[in-house]
């Protein structure tokens, strides 16, 4: 079972790999079209100065996932940079982070959870629609993104 934790500065360099290999994955280059990519280098403060937070998966010290919120307007925050190295996936890594997230989220007094992707991400769209999430295309902020989606807490 992996451990879920708020991500320390010196994990920064490795959580900007792991999502510059995912976004490869779908032919989608770090720093073009999400303007929030930039944000993972200020990590943890990036997002714990703005009422957000941002967690990574790790085991045995390897990083397995990571996922964080960010505040959107009183009681709803966004999703953002869930991604999981692949050898990771199917193995209840996103379950975690996602609990952990929405979580937090409810101790905040969130009410809502929303998040953008991209159609070619089959196994992330099957994910969060299986937990609770719908489509809300009014969602979509990331110029790359194509598909928004919104989960009521």
């Amino acid at each position: 079972m992996s451990e879920v934790r708020e991500v320390v500065a010196a994990e920064v360099a490795a959580v900007r790999a792991l999502v510059v290999r995912v976004l490869a994955e779908f032919g989608l280059v770090f720093g073009e079209g999400s303007e929030t990519d930039t944000q993972i280098d200020g990590l943890p403060a990036s997002y714990a100065a703005n009422g957000g937070r941002f967690w990574v998966a790790t085991e045995d010290q390897a990083l397995l996932g990571c996922v964080g919120v960010f505040p959107l307007s009183p009681g709803s925050f966004e999703l953002r940079k869930m991604y999981l190295d692949p050898q990771a996936r199917g193995h209840g890594v996103g379950k975690q982070l996602l609990e952990v997230a929405v979580a937090w989220v409810r101790e905040q007094g969130g009410t809502r959870i929303v998040l953008d992707t991209i159609e070619e991400m089959t196994r992330a769209i099957a994910f969060y629609e299986s937990h609770g999430f719908v489509r809300d295309d009014c969602q979509v902020r990331g110029r790359r993104c194509s598909r928004g989606y919104s989960r009521q807490l």
